[in-house]
């Protein structure tokens, strides 16, 4: 039974401290203050306010299965990004079901956005291929890094 107990107890343990979990770094504050910083980098909750009127209605698991179309240019307020605060937004995305693509300036990028060139990368915005046959077939572009999509 102990024995039981202590793998129980320690395989989470060990995981735990291998993820970083466990990291003291600046004491309690410091610990605490990750830890924020984690919650803050998992939700995207707020509001976009725009000067003409648009229309998303987009969703993509996980990047696995894209549907619905959105193109968005405005300013988000809310928490994003692992940011609070007001922060300029664009996106223009489209999915299929195994078929998709994103494209996403977030905060500091550009306000000013060309158009889509297919098969030209643009530095100021995150793309990416979404769903099986969005991630396997060219362009081969940017995938998103730090940044929601």
């Amino acid at each position: 039974m102990t024995r039981r107990f202590a793998l129980g107890v320690g395989v989470p343990v060990a995981l735990a401290l291998t993820q970083g979990c466990a990291s003291w770094d600046g004491g309690l504050p410091g610990f605490l203050g990750n830890r924020v910083k984690d919650a803050l980098e998992c939700v995207d909750l707020g509001v976009t306010v725009s000067d003409k009127a648009q229309f998303s209605f987009y969703a993509a698991f996980m990047s696995a299965v894209p549907l619905g179309y959105g193109h968005v240019e405005g300013t988000f307020v809310g928490v994003g990004g692992g940011d609070i605060g007001a922060m300029r937004i664009y996106y223009s995305h489209y999915g299929l079901g195994i078929y998709g693509r994103e494209r996403t300036g977030w905060g500091n990028c550009l306000w000013r956005f060309p158009e889509f060139e297919a098969g030209v990368h643009d530095e100021r915005m995150n793309c990416q291929g979404v769903g099986p046959l969005g991630i396997l077939l060219p362009p081969f572009d940017g995938r998103p890094a730090g940044r929601p999509t």
